[in-house]
């Protein structure tokens, strides 16, 4: 069975999606020594709260903070949460809306110091509304891989000249921008965007999508398949 929903994504997200989608890791996370060493200074102290943007992050984080130097945590969605989980035992809480802006709608009704551990690909960060409250570490960068690059372009090829409808799930801006080139104009893709901070983007690159109802890769999964079944 030919594939007919493609996932647009960064390696570390790996995930079990079902029949008919596939996932092209274009993106490829590379941890800053830095941005280590730093995070390791800063716990030395303990946090009110710690948000962790990804499970890349969690994973970048234990690498040098093997115990919670928080009093709280935050992950910005239940795959993130679960990462936690298994490394640190502890229970984080989780927004409503699986994005920043709903994290960030749960720390304004919070006090104290919060430490937010994600990756360098972030600018105009939502957390910068509660000053200087907050510290964000960006703890890797992401850099394109260019065999999965060319992976994705021979897909997307194959479906636009098979002439059936298909669809491609954009899981961050920072993909959104790496894939621009590739997501014009095409013929017969339905493009969806994870959550709102994805959408903006590919609003501002005018790539026409739709928008998850729940904001993971597999809430941006079903919200394709639905669309490509005509719900």
């Amino acid at each position: 069975m030919q594939e007919s929903i493609i996932v647009i994504r960064a390696k570390g997200e790996e995930g079990i999606r079902g029949e008919g989608v596939i996932e092209v890791p274009v993106l490829k996370p590379i941890p800053d020594q830095d941005a280590l060493r730093r995070l390791r200074e800063l716990c030395l102290r303990r946090w009110d709260v710690a948000v962790f943007m990804s499970t890349i992050a969690v994973e970048y984080a234990h690498s040098v903070v093997k115990d919670p130097c928080w009093c709280k945590c935050m992950a910005i969605g239940p795959s993130t949460a679960e990462a936690v989980r298994k490394l640190y035992s502890d229970e984080c809480i989780i927004p409503s809306e699986y994005s920043s802006i709903g994290l960030l709608r749960m720390l304004k009704g919070l006090n104290g110091h919060v430490l937010v551990i994600r990756s360098m690909e972030y600018s105009n960060s939502q957390f910068n509304e509660l000053g200087g409250a907050v510290t964000e570490v960006g703890l890797y960068r992401l850099s394109v891989n260019v065999d999965e690059l060319s992976k994705l372009k021979a897909l997307i090829n194959e479906r636009e000249a098979a002439g059936s409808p298909y669809a491609l799930v954009v899981t961050s801006p920072k993909v959104a921008r790496e894939v621009s080139g590739i997501l014009l104009d095409l013929r017969h893709a339905l493009i969806v965007a994870i959550g709102p901070t994805t959408s903006r983007e590919l609003r501002v690159l005018n790539i026409p999508h739709r928008v998850a109802r729940i904001y993971t890769i597999d809430g941006a999964v079903n919200e394709a398949k639905r669309a490509l079944s005509g719900v």
